[in-house]
């Protein structure tokens, strides 16, 4: 793919959160960097915009420096002395359960943020709900650190639970935002740094945890430094928000022809009166026209009951968006400290370090993969591959791990080790990017936003689920717990390759198109206008 001509739909949503307002910022399906006069301007001119979303994609960091802190501060001794009961042996420990709930009510606030509090956006501004939403994540903060003084975990939870509120509106605001200021030719590239940002974030919460335990072991600090290091986060991304106007394209909606051609300048470091900046403002206020004309007249169940097929497409949606945590990904990020505590290594916290470093460098050739060999390709390969890695992980937990004397094997606990790297390779490539990627394109204008937000309910739910249940099913299961991913794989490959088509290079009406004969089976690629007069 190449990063500075990224297609025009699925580019703004490459990341965990989605999008779900109703005010979406697709553009039009004719759009291209041919006629964007400022797009066509070299990488150095459009320095200013670049600078400027790359800064407010540090969102995109706190949601990742959750994932990457919560397991390990879960597991620190200090964390556990101060919260857990103690046990009649004189550990301190929490029940499954608990342990369960402070993991994973984060997923439910994030679920209540992205649905609800990102409509904030549609009224006041994509910047003004952008703003809110961090300062909802410092009140969190500041509730989470408060439980030091209380000693009571259920506080730290329900400060979970509000950062979570922000961290899921953010996760629809701060794409939105990148994809309705940047120019076309870098509009792909600045959403992709968004989900690099969430990488990196899981990345440095795992570094963050493992010098916390190796340098304040057993005190309260342990636990508070990754907790307090979000202030530091919160405070860059209301830095860069600073700096950042409100998104031209927001403005052009609300007929604030003045206040989009200040925001298009300022972004660009052009003068007002500039005639790029003026041709800039008339594609917007013309975009913005034609989306009000086709989502005016829409009625509340269309979404379900209208055509074509748009219930079925839902449906694929939601199973899409289910199954990227299906995969159990997650499962190896929220709990790996946990998880591998029991196959033998000194420090399950630099397994931790592995796993998301594994993570993070392949989100550099995701979207490259997803546009050179398309949407169901990727996920049949993603599924393919990560089934395979799962059995063995799966199978070498459950049955080569332990031996007669129940002292674990080491080399089968580092190639259990591996094969998860192997699995974190596959998921990072395909089913992490990929889900949001053919999910968004799935579905016409009128009907996106609505499509969208319930589909990525489906992914809020499982990520509370699985990160609720997992320490339940784990100490009953153990490591065969792989084998109901490995499951929901294999189920994946035939589902996919059946129901979900390939929407690579396609517009909305020929996807629209694709579903007008009522088919549910979509076993072959389907061929663009081009295709087919080609072979005429």
């Amino acid at each position: 793919m190449d990063y500075t001509k990224p297609t025009n739909e699925q580019n703004e949503l490459l990341n965990n959160n989605s999008e779900s307002s109703g005010l979406n910022n697709k553009i039009d399906d004719g759009d291209s960097s041919n006629d964007d006069t400022i797009g066509n301007q070299s990488l150095w001119q459009l320095k200013s915009v670049i600078i400027l979303c790359v800064a407010n994609t540090f969102t995109g960091f706190l949601f990742g420096w959750d994932t990457g802190t919560i397991g390990g501060i879960t597991n620190m001794t200090g964390f556990k002395r101060h919260f857990a009961p103690q046990q009649s042996d004189g550990s301190y420990q929490f029940s499954t359960i608990t342990q369960g709930l402070i993991v994973s009510l984060f997923n439910v606030g994030c679920a209540v943020g992205s649905t609800f509090i990102s409509k904030l956006g549609d009224y006041k501004g994509r910047r003004f709900a952008i703003f809110i939403s961090l300062i909802i994540y410092i009140i969190g903060l500041v509730v989470q650190m408060s439980s030091v003084s209380s000693a009571k975990w259920y506080q730290l939870m329900v400060g979970r639970i509000i950062t979570g509120l922000a961290v899921g509106a953010t996760s629809v605001l701060t794409p939105m935002f990148i994809s309705e200021s940047a120019p076309l030719k870098i509009r792909g590239a600045m959403v992709c740094v968004y989900q690099l940002m969430n990488t990196l974030g899981i990345l440095f919460g795992n570094v963050t945890d493992y010098g916390c335990k190796t340098y304040h072991p057993d005190t309260n600090a342990e636990w508070l430094i990754p907790i307090g290091l979000g202030y530091v986060w919160a405070a860059l991304a209301l830095l860069g928000l600073f700096f950042m106007p409100e998104t031209p394209f927001f403005l052009a909606f609300k007929n604030d022809r003045e206040g989009a051609i200040k925001s298009v300048a300022k972004l660009n470091k052009l003068p007002p009166d500039s005639p790029l900046v003026h041709n800039e403002v008339e594609k917007f206020m013309a975009r913005s026209e034609k989306m009000k004309e086709e989502t005016e007249s829409v009625k509340w169940t269309e979404f379900i009951t209208g055509s074509p097929m748009l219930g079925f497409r839902l449906a694929i949606g939601m199973f899409i968006m289910a199954m990227q945590q299906l995969t159990g990904a997650n499962y190896f990020f929220y709990y790996g400290t946990t998880l591998f505590k029991s196959v033998g290594l000194k420090d399950t916290y630099i397994t931790s370090i592995i796993l998301a470093t594994v993570n993070c460098a392949p989100t550099f050739f995701s979207s490259y993969l997803v546009e050179r060999f398309g949407r169901k390709q990727c996920l049949m390969v993603g599924s393919v591959w990560m089934c395979m890695c799962m059995y063995i992980y799966a199978s070498v937990g459950g049955f080569g791990l332990y031996g007669s004397n129940g002292e674990a094997n080491y080399s089968a606990g580092c190639a259990m080790i591996v094969f998860s790297c192997f699995f974190i390779v596959g998921f990072a490539t395909t089913w992490g990017p990929v889900a949001y990627v053919l999910v968004s394109e799935l579905y016409p204008i009128r009907v996106r936003a609505t499509s969208m937000s319930i589909a990525t309910a489906m992914n809020w739910i499982w990520n509370f689920l699985i990160s609720l249940f997992t320490p339940l099913i784990t100490k009953a299961i153990d490591f065969k717990f792989g084998y109901v991913f490995a499951g929901c794989l294999t189920a994946a490959i035939f589902l996919v390759y059946l129901f979900v088509p390939e929407t690579k290079g396609l517009t909305s009406q020929q996807i629209d198109e694709i579903y007008e004969d009522g088919h549910i089976f979509h076993l072959k690629k389907h061929k663009k206008p081009e295709d087919e007069e080609n072979t005429e």
